[in-house]
């Protein structure tokens, strides 16, 4: 398997929005008389000190999703594994500024309470429909199109929510998944499909301890 090769031609952008986001989150939630996301930030900042054990990304990586919402102008954006919504919540602040909505699967009830709370604190709740229920099963009732995709959920079924999320993207749409670095062995065959598929052009990047690929959608030949 050749899961050591990058494509970074489209990506040269991309860390340098995800380390200027990363490096002006404190400022922006310092802001909170000005900034309108100030409530999200302070929720971002409260819940890995409160609610652990979530599997959440970190705020870096949060930023780059963020930045990657913004960069495929998403009005309409899919996450794959809400659970307590942190992921949920930088999704949302890049769907605020491209006037987009999140709809976002989650499987695990007590989950989608924690996120449906989180979501009100960090006032995202309007941008972002939560759906409880299994993702192999709810996917499928979806309507596209989704410009940006984050599947953060079950590592076996990665391939399995790309092959089905892969028809409702449209060219120029990101697709992003979780864990590349820090869970690579359980996801060596879904790397190497990224790398290989002709529809997509991969990159890995690590700006956080998970890692992910990133994924755009290249236009029909």
């Amino acid at each position: 398997m050749n899961i050591g090769k990058m494509h970074l031609a489209p990506f040269s952008i991309l860390l340098g929005m995800a380390m200027l986001l990363d490096s002006g989150f404190a400022a922006e939630a310092g802001e909170a008389g000005s900034d309108p996301d100030a409530a999200a930030y302070a929720r971002l900042e409260w819940m890995p000190k409160n609610q652990t054990g979530m599997l959440n990304v970190d705020s870096s990586e949060g930023a780059l999703l963020r930045a990657n919402v913004i960069k495929a102008k998403a009005k309409r954006a899919l996450e794959i594994g809400t659970s307590n919504g942190y992921s949920s919540i930088w999704i949302a602040l890049g769907c605020r500024r491209t006037g987009g909505h999140l709809t976002t699967l989650e499987i695990d009830a007590r989950k989608v309470q924690l996120a449906r709370e989180n979501f009100r604190a960090a006032r995202v709740d309007s941008l972002i429909t939560i759906v409880h229920g299994d993702a192999r099963e709810e996917i499928p009732k979806l309507q596209g199109p989704f410009e940006f995709v984050f599947i953060d959920a079950g590592k076996s079924d990665y391939i399995r929510y790309l092959d089905m999320v892969l028809p409702m993207v449209p060219p120029g749409g990101i697709i992003m998944a979780h864990n590349t670095r820090n869970l690579r062995s359980q996801l060596l065959d879904f790397i190497e499909r990224v790398q290989t598929d002709p529809q997509l052009q991969t990159v890995l990047v690590e700006p956080g301890p998970g890692g992910f690929s990133v994924s755009v959608k290249l236009p029909p030949k």
